[in-house]
């Protein structure tokens, strides 16, 4: 069988983002707010630069693929206003994302070294980590939950399929709640339930609708 570019594409993103969820959970780890104080993550980053841009990238690619797996699913699914509110918001997502992740990979570090205050920086911190977690994270989920709808009203995959996306959606929308209530250990548990669950659907729906709708359009 000649697999179509939506379902090896797929593998591509899932892969990209258990990289970036790697990333995240080992050397980013004491970078991040969950346990140590500012300064001293600050100088976690800047002596493990290279790896922390690095990990910063994989979450952008990360965030341009969900974006390219939005629109494969979309393909898929009738036109439909549901279906074009659902891809906005996804889209939407990307801009306050990517606007964090280069705030926390590149100008945070930089203005470190050049001996900026720790209050602008904390103020940069926490502006990055609600763009990305509580609004682009957020955007991401109300746009997935929208298409996983309209996927469940078109009744093309297994029910089950359908209703373990859904699942999957709200966790991700406990993890910009998490965000915005503060509670990070909360974003942790969330963001890793979220993102087994999600990728484990991306993969279910690539080896189930985008496998056999080209199988029926080949026929």
């Amino acid at each position: 069988m000649k697999y179509p570019i939506s379902f090896l594409f797929t593998h591509i993103i899932v892969l990209v983002i258990t990289v970036a969820c790697f990333m995240m959970a080992f050397p980013m780890r004491d970078g991040l707010p969950v346990e140590h104080e500012l300064v001293v993550r600050l100088e976690y980053i800047q002596d493990h630069l290279f790896i922390w841009q690095l990990g910063w990238i994989s979450w952008m690619l990360s965030a341009l693929g969900l974006l390219l797996f939005a629109t494969f699913l979309a393909s898929h699914l009738p036109a439909s206003q549901l279906r074009t509110y659902g891809l906005i918001l996804v889209a939407l997502g990307i801009g306050p994302d990517l606007t964090a992740e280069v705030i926390y990979a590149f100008i945070i570090p930089k203005l470190y070294a050049v001996n900026t205050s720790l209050d602008v920086l904390n103020m940069l911190e926490v502006l990055s980590v609600h763009l990305t977690g509580f609004l682009g994270n957020g955007l991401y989920n109300l746009g997935g939950l929208l298409l996983n709808v309209l996927l469940i009203r078109s009744a093309i995959v297994a029910t089950w399929i359908s209703w373990s996306g859904i699942v999957a959606w709200i966790l991700g929308i406990g993890l910009s709640l998490s965000i915005a209530a503060g509670s990070f250990a909360g974003a942790e548990i969330f963001t890793a339930l979220s993102m087994v669950l999600s990728t484990a659907w991306m993969l279910l729906i690539a080896h189930t609708l985008f496998v056999k709708t080209d199988v029926v359009h080949s026929s």
